[in-house]
């Protein structure tokens, strides 16, 4: 019986790398498609909240970032753990396929993000009222 070797832990951290990476961008994507609820930093409050859309001025880019990195982190050790029992994992053939999916989901990232910032129209907020045009 020929045993083949247990991978090496660079090989497994790669892998585990690509797959954090295809996560996170999943995640990232997804949660901004599907108008999940993540949290929102309002800055003018100097406070978080849990939403689909503020009510108030809002950046949502720390609470999707974060959500991306719980995903990342997740997917990343879950790979590293089981590349090591399942080496078919750690096959040039298996990590080419998993940074191929990555890649692939950096340029659908890049595109949805750029067609939405192009296309949105900003709402400008109403003039305070003591504010006296010159």
């Amino acid at each position: 019986m020929s045993e083949t070797k247990s991978p090496s832990p660079s090989a497994r951290l790669f892998l585990a790398f690509l797959a954090a990476r295809l996560a996170y961008g999943l995640a990232f994507l997804v949660s901004a498609a599907r108008k999940s609820p993540v949290p929102w930093y309002l800055p003018l409050e100097r406070r978080f909240v849990f939403a689909s859309r503020p009510a108030g001025l809002g950046m949502d880019w720390y609470g999707r970032t974060a959500v991306g990195l719980v995903f990342a982190l997740a997917a990343g050790a879950a790979v590293y753990v089981l590349a090591q029992r399942a080496r078919w994992l750690s096959r040039p053939s298996a990590v080419m396929a998993v940074a191929r999916a990555g890649g692939l989901v950096l340029l659908v990232d890049f595109v949805y993000f750029g067609w939405a910032l192009m296309t949105q129209t900003p709402n400008p907020w109403p003039l305070p009222s003591w504010y006296c045009p010159r």
